[in-house]
């Protein structure tokens, strides 16, 4: 802020060139005022965008690695979900197999008894 008595209506009483100096000088000095109090924020402001800058990279560095990840997650699971299908391909097929099994076993014990009969029947 300017003086007291050093202001451009008072120094134009004396001379219209010290008024327009005047004038200059005050204007000036809250220039330097303004760049005084904003040259910290801007040096701030790069600096935040600089961390900014860094911290952005690092996040797509991580959701690259994320991506990458859940792709081979994805593929394991598709290999899981054929190799569970096969056994369950496999189990299903022991199971029939196992009742073919039983009903054989069932048939042979049942005509066991009857080959007493079909030998009295062929002599």
């Amino acid at each position: 802020m300017a003086e007291e008595g050093f202001t451009k209506e008072i120094i134009m009483t004396k001379s219209s060139a010290a008024g327009g100096l005047c004038d200059w000088i005050i204007n000036i000095t809250m220039y330097y005022d303004v760049v005084v109090s904003v040259e910290p924020k801007k040096l701030a402001v790069a600096e935040a965008q600089a961390t900014l800058a860094v911290a952005n990279a690092r996040k797509e560095e991580f959701e690259n690695l994320v991506a990458k990840l859940s792709a081979e997650l994805a593929k394991l699971q598709a290999e899981f979900k054929v190799a569970m299908d096969a056994k369950q391909a496999a189990e299903n097929e022991a199971a029939r197999c196992a009742s073919r099994l039983d009903l054989a076993n069932r048939l042979v014990n049942a005509l066991g008894s009857e080959s007493e009969r079909w030998s009295n029947a062929i002599i």
